[in-house]
């Protein structure tokens, strides 16, 4: 019973600090990368709110996005035509966001936004 115990509180030491640390790094990385246009509420900056992103769009597609806006448009992805007619602009690639790992933080604290905000 008491190794099942300290096996438990083990690997919880190990999860646990890793997701807080992927969550911070994405907070981070937000804030450096996206905040100057784009809040987390549905509110309008120089680009739209985020608030229910993770739901209006696939993982897929934002992953997408992230990397690469003007490609999807070059493509006539629906989606990413409407969102350069309904706001006027095209998004700014950045370059941060060529590296998955990077998308992959973002799209996580958008996720975790969503969630926080009752928004799933």
């Amino acid at each position: 019973m008491i190794k099942a115990v300290l096996t438990i509180v083990a690997v919880g030491m190990f999860i646990g600090p890793s997701s807080a640390q992927a969550s911070s790094d994405g907070e981070d990385l937000f804030k450096r990368k996206c905040y100057m246009c784009h809040r987390l509420s549905a509110d309008f900056k120089v680009g739209p709110g985020l608030e229910g992103i993770t739901v209006r769009r696939s993982e897929e597609w934002l992953h997408e996005w992230l990397e690469d806006p003007k490609a999807m448009l070059e493509k006539g992805d629906p989606a990413a035509v409407e969102l350069v007619k309904k706001y006027k602009k095209v998004m700014k690639s950045v370059g941060a966001m060529k590296d998955e790992k990077n998308r992959r933080l973002i799209i996580d604290y958008l996720k975790e936004n969503d969630k926080k905000r009752g928004v799933e």
